[in-house]
């Protein structure tokens, strides 16, 4: 499961994070890495992309990106 097919207000631990090059050095330095909890705060209006929630940041990712960060409820 990926945090795309979380739904809104849903919460879930991430598993892993298969997102390479500067996005997932982003990611990671944004705290988006294994064993932290998710919470998808909201979608795009075409569900372009997701908003979610790690700690205290609040990050936008892309569908594409969003569907490479497995999670487990």
């Amino acid at each position: 499961m990926s945090v795309f097919d979380l739904k809104k207000g849903e919460e879930a631990e991430i598993v892993s994070v298969a997102v390479d090059g500067a996005a997932g050095e982003r990611l990671t330095s944004l705290g988006v890495k294994s064993g932290r909890s998710v919470k998808v705060i909201a979608f795009s209006l075409f569900s372009g992309s997701v908003l979610i929630g790690v700690g205290y940041n609040r990050i936008a990712v892309r569908r594409s990106v969003a569907q490479k960060i497995e999670v487990a409820k």
